[in-house]
């Protein structure tokens, strides 16, 4: 064996390592370990995967790109198993690294083409090797807190698979394309003007990709803000359900206040005459014309309470008992904006409700508590019956909405994270259990009262 060739391959392998790292930036809110067991495990897959591979090149003559690709398909299924982000979401993000890897390889094929006119992709040099390990590392220098920045975002918010799906064809195609484009013999870049278009599709791809994931980031952006917008419609045309019911029940409180004493003189009147089975009968009109209270106040949180009195009639109308034991912290330390706050408990309550609904035997419930621990905390507890066979995939629980679709529970644990808390979904027989846990921020002084002080 030569020793020489194969430690060149082993070289020209060696920005698998980067390529991982940058694969990993996006997947920091997902890894499936903690960090030290992701870094041991994939330092055992490269340990294993890299000289295996630079073996199987120098005694099977295979091209040093069609190595490359074996030993990434082999860490993209370790990479699919270390992290908890969709299968698809993986492998979008797998194609992209590929494709920025790929653009600095060729790269350095270049320059080694500069030094090696006669050389070709296919024998292995010292030059491409400290070259493209050098300019795969640049580029995870220059790509890893973008990544790790608003490609984590898209991971963390955006849950809708069939839109991940639209991003890998082009990346796909890039990939391919650059593939294609190695060139096989050094001197096919010398002709004309070959090398500069060279370096300029290198350039113009690097680019696009670029572009078309900044162009991805700003949809999702805006899809989010579109449903964070419906989000805000349907609280405020719940509250105005609420305001509307509660002036109806206030009004025929009034004529009922104004018609009162006319009552009392009929009452007095027919008790006078000893007619007791009018009295009765006009008694029992009376008390059934009495309006039913259709508002429960649970907290001074006005859009909270229209959307706890929403989802109490939505419970009703599946023959769902829901209880509810609220208590907030007060309102200058509320630790999520109202948005938040009514999304998470309205999402929590929708799969509640659908699921205890879904039951075809038993009795059917939904207890949610909040509750402040110590001053410190806000605790979310949530508990629903359930049939007993919760939707899960790859070991995570699904909404029950559209099969999964929705706000979700990633979400949910997405805002708890983004404010320092936990969230936790677990089950035990027939029973459905969401804890979360937010710190509270710390006490700030009402304006008011400072203004007060001041003066």
């Amino acid at each position: 064996m030569d020793t020489r060739d194969y430690f060149l391959i082993l070289l020209s392998i060696l920005p698998v390592i980067p390529a991982g790292i940058l694969c990993l930036a996006p997947m920091k809110n997902h890894l499936r370990y903690d960090r030290k067991k992701v870094v041991i495990r994939l330092l055992l897959v490269i340990v294993v995967t890299l000289p295996l591979g630079a073996l199987a090149g120098l005694y099977f003559h295979i091209h040093l790109n069609i190595v490359l690709m074996l030993i990434l398909v082999i860490n993209f299924f370790v990479y699919r198993r270390i992290v908890t982000a969709s299968f698809v979401q993986a492998l979008s993000v797998f194609f992209f690294v590929c494709v920025i890897i790929s653009v600095f390889s060729n790269l350095a094929y270049a320059i080694d083409a500069v030094y090696h006119p006669d050389g070709s992709a296919t024998t292995p040099c010292l030059v491409f090797g400290l070259y493209n390990l050098a300019f795969c590392t640049f580029g995870t220098i220059l790509l890893f807190h973008l990544l790790s920045k608003y490609a984590c975002f898209l991971i963390d918010h955006m849950q809708e698979n069939r839109i991940w799906w639209i991003t890998l064809p082009v990346s796909g195609l890039f990939l391919i394309a650059n593939l294609y484009m190695t060139p096989l013999k050094y001197e096919t870049l010398h002709v004309n003007n070959i090398f500069k278009v060279f370096v300029l599709l290198q350039f113009t791809i690097f680019t696009m990709e670029l572009l078309l994931g900044t162009i991805f980031y700003h949809i999702v952006k805006s899809l989010l803000s579109l449903s964070d917008l419906r989000v805000k419609t349907n609280l405020m045309e719940m509250q105005e359900r609420a305001y509307i019911k509660q002036q109806k029940y206030m009004e025929e409180n009034s004529r009922i206040r104004h018609d009162f004493k006319h009552t009392i003189r009929s009452i007095q009147l027919m008790a006078e005459e000893g007619k007791l089975d009018e009295l009765n009968r006009y008694l029992k009109e009376y008390v059934g014309s009495l309006p039913e209270k259709e508002i429960n106040v649970y907290c001074k949180n006005s859009a909270l309470n229209a959307l706890l009195n929403h989802y109490r009639t939505e419970a009703t109308s599946r023959q769902v008992e829901i209880d509810y034991r609220i208590e907030l912290p007060p309102s200058n330390r509320t630790p999520l904006s109202n948005t938040e706050f009514c999304s998470m408990i309205g999402n929590i309550l929708e799969n509640s409700i659908l699921a205890a609904a879904a039951q075809t035997e038993g009795k059917k419930y939904v207890t949610l508590t909040l509750h402040v621990e110590r001053e410190k905390e806000l605790y979310i507890v949530a508990v629903n019956s359930f049939d007993g066979n919760p939707l899960q995939k790859n070991g995570r629980y699904l909404s029950t909405r559209k099969k999964g679709g929705g706000i979700g529970l990633q979400s949910i644990t997405a805002v708890v994270e983004l404010h320092g808390g936990i969230a936790n979904f677990h089950h035990e027989g027939k029973e459905f259990y969401t804890d979360i846990m937010i710190p509270l921020p710390p006490e700030q002084a009402n304006p008011d009262e400072e203004e007060a002080s001041a003066k």
